[in-house]
């Protein structure tokens, strides 16, 4: 299940073949599985990506991998999903205590 979260992230794209590998995106949602974002900047599915999330005052810096880049419309905007599955479970420590506050808002 899918939860709201409004967020700012940042990410880093390990091994990029863009000239610019820094982005700054917006949060959408979030799961156990990975994590939903818009960004002007997107990464190439399959990249390893360095996200940087600030939650309660902490920055969690968390690897990992590009599941879905979908272009927004004719926008200059992109829908990526990141999945979790390169995160180690301390990394991760933070996710179910996210999920349990946010528990009761998920995505319709």
């Amino acid at each position: 299940m899918r939860v709201r979260l409004g967020a700012i992230a940042t990410m880093e794209s390990i091994g990029s073949r863009h000239a610019n590998n820094q982005a700054v995106g917006t949060v959408r949602d979030v799961s156990r599985v990975g994590i939903g974002l818009e960004t002007g900047q997107p990464p190439f599915k399959g990249q390893t990506v360095l996200l940087r999330l600030l939650l309660d005052d902490t920055i969690h810096e968390l690897r990992t991998k590009v599941m879905r880049v979908e272009r927004r419309g004719d926008s200059n905007y992109y829908k990526i999903g990141l999945s979790w599955s390169d995160c180690s479970h301390e990394q991760l420590a933070f996710l179910d205590r996210v999920l349990e506050v946010l528990d009761g808002q998920p995505l319709e």
